[in-house]
């Protein structure tokens, strides 16, 4: 008989303190007197890994220093605002030409300088041809007056002068035969000096050339109508006008609004849940409201520490925007995605804010005809805001749901099973 009494005593020990314990709970809770009513329903229920990113565009046109012979390091002297729209054929960007400029003037004295070389070898080579020509043109003359002597009659002739004629002539055609030689050297040789010349005068002539259209190459103009976009170097930071930069460096782009993607960090922790393919949901910073659709397309292959202030281990994702909005999104947009890991149909599920958590189970306002009362409720999986429903409710019972107030709708300490608990 004692020890029925001993477990009765018990029992009512219990009861009492569970009574104690919901009216506590409702004692905390009922201190803000603003509600809403939502129901427990049944629909389809998600999984969501939630990850933050930045908008890109797909094809964007990289805008660096231009490739110019014998210069690595470039200096920006002008820079289009970014966010400005251009038109093919606008500047967009420039670098100081001064090193250049130099170059360009010292070839173009050697080019004059050697032009004008070439023309004093012209007249004087001319010069030495014509001297020449007149020395073969008197030995021709001479030759034949030589030649007109010696077809004189032997009779009238002594045989000694015809001698000394015949002497003389051959003297003449070896002179004509000279001087003949040497005209011939003269213009070969004139035109061996000319040619030479003229090589040097078009190798300075391409120089200058080159040079001007490296001069031409410092102002960059925008090969298709676009929007400005600074790029960010390996330290997160945007060039200015005066910055010094290198052969190759991406220092803007022009993207395709049209073909947008969100480049988003996954934390470790979600990395076995995520894959190519699946279904993204993702929402502008700026715009939170608007839903836009989007499909994962490529996973990072190695993780890394987010950033310096940041040292969360997360590897990238890039998601393919499928109805992008040219005329809002911009490049660099902070945005949220929620990529959908998996769904199940037909799922008890309320709004997270509904649940009660305490540190002695987790419960509900349920709201009937007779008024409200604590319920305690089991719960499963957690995703966009809403919970699933093991035990304790039923297909639209209704709850309310604290709209203000310390704590309405969370807490700590819970215990929560399911796949994101």
């Amino acid at each position: 008989m004692k020890m029925k009494r001993m477990k009765i005593t018990a029992a009512a020990a219990a009861v009492g303190v569970i009574l104690v314990l919901v009216l506590l709970i409702g004692l905390s809770c009922s201190r803000s007197q603003k509600f809403r009513l939502v129901k427990a329903i049944k629909g389809p229920f998600h999984i969501k890994v939630h990850a933050l990113g930045q908008l890109k565009s797909a094809v964007s046109i990289h805008v660096g220093c231009p490739s110019i012979r014998r210069l690595w390091s470039y200096t920006i002297s002008f820079m289009a605002p970014e966010g400005k729209e251009v038109k093919a054929g606008d500047l967009i960007l420039s670098f100081d030409a001064k090193e250049l400029m130099e170059r360009m003037q010292l070839k173009q004295s050697e080019l004059n300088t050697a032009q004008k070389e070439l023309e004093k070898i012209r007249l004087v080579e001319q010069e030495k041809k014509e001297r020449l020509e007149l020395e073969l043109a008197e030995a021709r003359v001479k030759t034949k007056k030589s030649r007109q002597k010696t077809k004189q009659p032997e009779e009238l002739v002594s045989m000694n002068e015809l001698k000394k004629l015949r002497l003389d002539l051959e003297l003449a055609e070896m002179q004509e035969k000279l001087v003949s030689g040497r005209v011939k050297n003269q213009i070969s040789g004139m035109k061996t000096l000319v040619h030479t010349q003229q090589a040097k005068v078009k190798r300075l002539e391409k120089e200058v050339r080159e040079l001007q259209a490296s001069i031409n190459k410092m102002k960059v103009k925008a090969p298709k109508a676009g929007m400005v976009v600074y790029a960010l170097n390996w330290e997160g930071n945007k060039k200015v006008v005066g910055d010094r930069c290198w052969w190759g460096e991406n220092i803007m782009e022009l993207p395709d609004l049209t073909r947008m993607q969100v480049k988003a960090a996954i934390p470790e922790p979600q990395a076995g849940k995520v894959k190519i393919g699946l279904e993204v949901e993702i929402r502008l910073d700026s715009n939170p409201d608007r839903v836009f659709k989007g499909k994962l397309k490529e996973l990072g292959r190695i993780f890394r520490t987010k950033s310096h202030d940041q040292p969360a281990v997360v590897f990238d994702a890039i998601i393919d925007i499928l109805d992008p909005d040219p005329g809002n999104m911009r490049p660099g947009m902070a945005a949220g995605v929620d990529i959908i890991v998996s769904s199940r149909e037909n799922v008890l599920q309320v709004p997270e804010a509904a649940v009660i958590y305490h540190e002695k189970g987790l419960f509900v306002w349920k709201k009937g005809f007779a008024g409200k009362k604590m319920i305690p409720v089991t719960i499963g999986a957690r995703s966009g805001g809403m919970v699933e429903v093991l035990e304790g409710l039923n297909e639209n019972d209704r709850l309310l749901v604290r709209t203000a107030g310390e704590g309405a709708g969370t807490g700590r300490g819970a215990s929560v099973s399911g796949e994101n608990r």
